[in-house]
């Protein structure tokens, strides 16, 4: 853990997730959730001199969207759901990929090859494409308003977005047991007399734990990438508002992929800044994750070396 904490990437990227998910929780249990608001600035006459949306380092460090909203304060807003949500899905899809692989890992050649048969199209076929056919019924507002109720559309969401990563995952997990099981210490285990159980947990699990921290890291990225497709492709997490042909898709719940896909049109507009901060944050926060996930694997490789060396 000192290994860790000297490492000056991994310390502020912690401190900077823990901040920004920090702050979004305070905002909404001490605020209501409120995000400061300009509708527009006028003279002592009552005459309109500025409307928005601002520019950055104007009213707002990071500007304003058209509404006059607080881009930097909107996005603390969504943090919650963007990190949390993306935090929940990738904990659901290890623990059961994790589940399924320690069934799938002992089968015997064939049936271990079946199952890779029948999984085959998951690697192949893009996982936003899936999501997409699958949660458009459910997230795009119908003419006459949702039907649902946004946690039950939430809900659907995140075990979609779960359920199509588990076929890669647990293949992939399943495969690193099996080669730890042919290892000549398994055979020397299974000799002396040792359980299925007792090799899973006191042999197999030390030798690809670290692996599986490593893969956390990778698909909380991957997760990340997942809603921001979505976000592009105008399916925003809990849901799409539509309210008319007139006006442009918004998200509900702020989340980064949401407001990215909402206000995407800006990007080619004299008021880029709109798009172009939440895409920042995306952006930082992917890096962030990456720079933990580097840290951790150069803390495994340093510890493996000591380890080396003491002998």
């Amino acid at each position: 853990m000192i290994f860790l904490l000297k490492r000056k990437r991994f310390l502020i990227s912690v401190i900077f997730l823990t901040a920004l998910f920090t702050g979004s929780i305070l905002n909404t249990l001490l605020n209501d959730g409120q995000i400061r608001q300009v509708r527009f600035h006028s003279d002592e006459k009552g005459n309109i001199v500025d409307r928005p949306p601002y520019a950055p380092l104007t009213e707002y460090i990071f500007g304003s969207d058209r509404f006059g909203f607080d881009l930097g304060h909107l996005l603390v807003e969504g943090a919650k759901w963007t990190i949390g949500i993306t935090f929940t899905i990738v904990i659901l899809r290890m623990f059961s990929s994790i589940v399924l692989a320690s069934f799938i890992y002992p089968l015997n050649n064939r049936i271990y090859k079946g199952i890779k048969t029948i999984f085959e199209p998951f690697f192949v076929v893009p996982q936003t494409i899936i999501a997409y056919f699958i949660l458009f019924s459910v997230l795009w507002m119908p003419l006459d308003g949702f039907h649902t109720p946004f946690w039950l559309r939430a809900s659907f969401q995140v075990f979609i977005l779960v359920i199509i990563a588990i076929p890669n995952l647990t293949i992939h997990i399943s495969s690193e047991m099996r080669h730890v099981e042919k290892e000549d210490f398994i055979e020397v285990s299974r000799t002396l007399g040792s359980s299925k159980p007792n090799i899973f947990f006191k042999h197999i699990i030390p030798h690809v734990y670290e692996k599986w921290i490593i893969l956390f890291g990778q698909q909380f990225i991957q997760v990340l990438q997942l809603l921001a497709h979505l976000g592009f492709m105008k399916l925003f997490f809990g849901g799409t508002h539509y309210p008319d042909d007139d006006t442009p898709p918004r998200t509900i719940s702020y989340e980064w992929s949401g407001v990215i896909g909402g206000d995407i049109s800006y990007l080619y507009s004299p008021q880029p800044w709109i798009v172009l901060v939440p895409i920042g944050f995306f952006i930082v926060t992917a890096i962030c994750v990456a720079l933990i996930n580097q840290s951790i694997h150069a803390y495994f490789e340093h510890k493996t070396m000591v380890r080396l060396n003491k002998r």
